[in-house]
């Protein structure tokens, strides 16, 4: 009794802190527009997340993270200075829309590259490769790890998983555990909340967003497991989207992000996005433009 008692406080002190510093990320609804300094010419619109630790986040009236690294670099290569970069908040179910409307003329934001994802834009990439996981509290992680891999999913049986509205990846865990019970809600903070106060049971999505959750709320709390196996279906790859039709810009993205890599600027980030989620991300292939005729 007494140990359930420390948990609780520990998760609502968690869940409470959490909310304190993604206030104006997730849990208090907030958009937030970002121009660094005053623009001097044209200005390029580019949407980022704001409640990935280590991927995309505002913090302290700036946004930074790996994603901020690399949309700032190839927008550099593009042509724009920091002065005339505009960094939008958008999230797994906005992003679409935002850039179908011109809100944003381009999204670097953990957007996965599915078929799915190429039918609604054109994509640069892949920027980064990894898996997909589940995070859970350090004291269930038995309930869900592979008795044989105490590191991987197992059987995840008919558990709560809570998941972001919008976010590609939860369909490849839907695909491989159809009994689990997925509540979709707008944030990753949200899913932090609900993970620490007991109405979810885990957090599925990919690996470096989940290793970036843990790291930022309390790695003695929770444990990340993986749910990748070997298929190439398996891997989750980030790519740059832009509106559809847009083929040029795409092949000038991808030829900044090659760009990126030779010079080294890459790896740089890389190991920083290490430092800051214990994932180690890779590359998968050469950066193209990925474009299809969808619509």
């Amino acid at each position: 009794m007494r140990r359930r008692f420390v948990w609780m406080r520990c998760a609502r002190a968690l869940a409470a802190g959490l909310c304190a510093m993604l206030a104006l990320a997730g849990c208090g609804q907030i958009h937030v527009t970002t121009v660094y300094g005053s623009p001097e010419g044209p200005t390029i619109a580019i949407g980022v997340s704001a409640d990935e630790p280590g991927v995309g986040m505002w913090h302290d009236g700036t946004y930074e993270g790996f994603d901020v690294t690399v949309a700032r670099y190839v927008a550099a290569r593009l042509g724009y200075a920091n002065k005339q970069i505009v960094f939008k908040q958008v999230r797994p179910e906005s992003r679409q829309s935002m850039l179908g409307s011109g809100q944003v003329d381009m999204v670097v934001a953990s957007w996965p590259i599915t078929e799915a994802s190429k039918k609604v834009a054109d994509f640069a990439g892949p920027y980064l490769t990894t898996g997909t996981g589940l995070l859970v509290r350090f004291g269930d992680s038995d309930a869900f790890a592979d008795p044989s891999k105490p590191k991987m999913v197992g059987d995840v049986g008919q558990h709560s998983i809570c998941a972001v509205r919008g976010d590609e990846t939860v369909e490849m865990f839907r695909a491989r555990h159809s009994d689990a019970v997925v509540q979709e809600r707008d944030s990753y903070a949200q899913c932090v909340t609900a993970l620490q106060a007991g109405s979810a049971d885990a957090i599925a999505s990919d690996l470096v967003i989940l290793g970036g959750l843990q790291q930022a709320n309390g790695s003695r709390y929770t444990t990340v497991l993986s749910d990748t196996g070997t298929a190439q279906s398996d891997a989750v790859q980030y790519g740059i989207a832009v509106g559809k039709g847009t083929e040029e810009l795409a092949g000038k993205i991808a030829q900044s992000l090659q760009e990126m890599i030779d010079d080294g600027s890459w790896g740089a980030a890389r190991a920083t996005l290490k430092q800051q989620t214990q994932v180690d991300i890779k590359l998968d292939g050469s950066p193209a433009a990925i474009v299809s005729d969808a619509e």
